[in-house]
């Protein structure tokens, strides 16, 4: 029986949506298969660091922000820190509730960052009420109120059933420094934990962020960067050893690997390059088995077609 052909680089669960971003917190499978790229392994680090046993948290709210350009893995770090957090509840007896506003703004005109945060409320008390993480008499209360943000979030911590805690991932902040700002300073309560990420947010955006919370709880601030020398190799050997039980795939072969690398500065080109690369070699149905190599031909063609059907220019 021949061994089904396989393309190594989706994740599990994604086979559909190849560029989706790891989430951990959601589908358990996507925890091993972090690699250290582009600096995500040390910021990571810093935040297990940072937030220690959780007592800020617990007790006083906690803001975590994610800097970097566009497709480095700021939203895989931000789900991956978010699912850290469900674990070390988890070890508390404490139930963690991950609530993804990523996408609850209208993306068909521009907000406020009053119009913004109700949005964000609104939506979120539909979760709660979802994942029952209210105490009945609290999601009463509070129903009136779902409207307004700066009567449900004080109340927040208080209206949570007494073992639960949140983790609320934002809507990638607009106004950028002045909306962080509100979320860690005005609309903070213990037992919620803010996720945010930007890609517009710099070094001296950042400086600024944390010098106006210097007398409050300070936020978590995270960067992640383009790939490092090594990288795309590191990416690209994990994957391909980790299918290896999978079926059958062609390795890459040394002048592909090096291409990738001159030509990618992200995680998301490198997964977009390598992905499509296998998908192109697999569709035209030759040379993909265990003893054949893609090659940098094999790269090209998949560009080429990709710049054909309007996708872009590749090298």
């Amino acid at each position: 029986m021949t061994a089904r052909r396989v393309n190594p680089f989706p994740l599990p669960g994604w086979e559909s949506t190849p560029m989706r971003p790891l989430r951990p917190w959601h589908r358990p499978a996507h925890r091993d298969y972090y690699v250290p790229v582009d600096g995500a392994e040390d910021a990571f680090r810093q935040f297990r660091q940072d937030m220690g046993d959780l007592g800020v948290m617990l007790e006083y709210g906690r803001l975590v922000l994610v800097t970097g350009e566009s497709g480095c893995g700021k939203t895989a770090l931000v789900n991956r820190c978010a699912d850290w957090v469900v674990g070390e509840l988890a070890r508390r007896g404490m139930r963690g509730v991950v609530l993804d506003l990523t996408g609850c703004l209208p993306t068909d005109r521009e907000l406020s960052i009053d119009e913004r945060t109700v949005e964000v409320c609104d939506q979120m008390f539909d979760l709660l009420v979802d994942h029952d993480a209210l105490r009945p008499e609290a999601a009463d209360r509070l129903a009136d109120d779902r409207t307004v943000p700066r009567r449900v979030f004080p109340r927040l911590g208080r209206a949570l059933r007494e073992e639960v805690a949140l983790i609320l991932l934002l809507p990638s902040p607009n106004e950028l420094v002045d909306e962080v700002i509100r979320y860690a300073r005005v609309l903070s309560n213990a037992k919620v934990l803010f996720l945010a990420e930007s890609a517009y947010l710099g070094t001296d955006e950042v400086a600024d962020v944390v010098r106006q919370l210097e007398t409050w709880v300070p936020p978590i601030t995270l960067h992640v960067g383009p790939l490092d020398p090594g990288d795309a190799q590191r990416f690209a050997e994990d994957r391909l050893t980790r299918h290896s039980a999978a079926g059958t795939f062609p390795r890459m072969s040394d002048d592909a690997i090096e291409l990738v690398a001159k030509h990618c500065q992200s995680v998301a080109m490198l997964q977009r390059f390598l992905h499509g690369t296998y998908e192109h070699k697999l569709e035209t149905g030759l040379g993909y088995t265990e003893t054949d190599l893609v090659t940098v031909e094999d790269i090209r063609a998949f560009l080429n077609t990709r710049s054909r059907t309007g996708l872009g220019n590749g090298p």
